[in-house]
C-alpha cells in the first residue's frame, strides 16, 4: 500500500502543468502597428471631433476628475487633436483616464503625449479577470522627443483600460510632480478582438502569466498524497 501512495503522489505531482488563465504581451508603437497590421483593428484619432465627448466608435471615455474632452492644444500622433480632460486641459498628475467597449477586444494601443521620459510611468489596468497591469515603453512620438506608448494583446478578452500616471521621482526633467506623476493627453487609439500572433518587439515583450485555478487544485492534491504517506510512516 505504501509503494501505492507513493506512485500516485509522484504521478500528480509529475504531471503538473502551469497553465496561463492570460498572458498579456506588451508591443512597442510599430511592433503593434506591424503585428497587427491585418487584424482588422478600428482605428480612432480625434481630428474629426470636437467639445466633450462621453462616446464615439464603440468606446466610453470617462475621467476621474472631470470629463474627456478634445483638444488641439498639445503634440498629437496624427493631425491637430487629442483627448484631455475639463480638469485643465489636459488629464492631471492623479487623473485617470477609463476608456470601455462595448464588445470585448483582446488587442488595444494607445498613444500618451506627456514629459515622462521613462518606461513604465504609466499603468494600463485591465479587466481581464486577471487584473493585468501593462505599463507603457517610452516611444518618442514621430520627429519628437518626448512621448509613450502603451500596446498590448491579451489572450483573455477584455472590456476597459484604466490609465493612470505611475510615481517616479526625477523623470519628466522637473516637468512633473515631485513624485514624479505627469500630466498627460492621448492620441490614435486602435483595438480589435484578434491578437492575430503578434510578434514582440526586439527587445522582448514583457508578459503575464497567471496560473488557472485547476493547476493549484492538482499541487494540492499532489501534496495531499505525499502528506498522506507521512502519516502513515509515522503510525506504522
Amino acid at each position: 500500500m505504501r509503494v501505492f501512495w507513493i506512485s500516485l503522489s509522484v504521478t500528480l505531482v509529475a504531471g503538473l502543468q502551469i497553465v496561463s488563465a492570460t498572458t498579456v504581451t506588451t508591443l512597442n508603437r510599430i511592433s503593434f502597428q506591424n503585428s497587427l497590421a491585418g487584424a482588422g483593428l478600428r482605428q480612432q484619432n480625434f481630428d474629426a471631433l470636437s467639445g466633450i465627448i462621453a462616446a464615439e466608435n464603440g468606446v466610453t471615455y470617462s475621467s476621474s476628475l472631470g470629463k474627456a474632452m478634445v483638444t488641439s492644444a498639445y503634440l498629437t500622433t496624427t493631425g491637430l487633436n487629442g483627448l484631455g480632460s475639463t480638469s485643465a486641459g489636459f488629464f492631471e498628475p492623479t487623473e485617470t483616464l477609463t476608456l470601455g467597449f462595448s464588445s470585448p477586444i483582446n488587442s488595444f494601443g494607445l498613444d500618451i503625449n506627456t514629459f515622462a521620459s521613462r518606461s513604465g510611468d504609466y499603468r494600463a489596468a485591465v479587466n481581464d479577470g486577471s487584473n493585468s497591469v501593462v505599463r507603457s515603453m517610452m516611444d518618442p512620438f514621430p520627429n519628437h522627443q518626448t512621448g509613450q506608448f502603451i500596446g498590448f494583446t491579451d489572450r483573455s478578452p477584455f472590456t476597459k483600460v484604466a490609465i493612470s500616471a505611475v510615481e517616479d521621482p526625477g523623470t519628466g526633467g522637473g516637468n512633473c510632480t515631485d513624485s514624479g506623476l505627469c500630466s498627460f493627453t492621448v492620441d490614435s487609439l486602435a483595438f480589435g478582438s484578434d491578437p492575430a500572433n503578434p510578434q514582440p518587439p526586439a527587445d522582448g515583450p514583457s508578459s503575464a502569466a497567471v496560473p488557472e485555478t485547476s493547476t493549484f487544485a492538482m499541487l494540492g492534491l499532489g501534496i495531499c498524497c505525499v502528506g498522506l504517506v507521512g502519516r502513515r510512516r509515522r503510525n506504522r
